[in-house]
């Protein structure tokens, strides 16, 4: 079973080794171990506290940029994305 926390405001840790840390009005950086990468995404009012778009899923940051984001990669980070939301009481919408 995951167990998250929120070790600061706007972060969400998994005791799956994943971060999900929303930086504003449109961003998340999304932590996988060592690697990590910023998402575009925007904030909503209401039940859906964010929508995230998954053309901006397509390479971690430097110095991990090398490494292929597959279709199973990105199914992947987006459930990890929507569990962590789900944890405080938001869904999120995916474009």
């Amino acid at each position: 079973m995951t167990i998250f926390n929120t070790p600061r405001p706007n972060v969400i840790e998994s005791s799956e080794g994943y971060r999900v840390e929303v930086l504003g009005r449109t961003g998340v950086q999304y932590t996988e171990g060592q690697k990590s990468m910023q998402i575009d995404s925007e904030v909503l009012a209401g039940p859906s506290g964010l929508v995230i778009y998954t053309n901006t899923i397509s390479a971690w940051d430097a110095p991990n940029h090398v490494v292929r984001i597959e279709d199973l990669d990105r199914a992947r980070i987006i459930g990890n994305i929507r569990a962590a939301f789900k944890f405080r009481g938001y869904d999120i919408e995916v474009i």
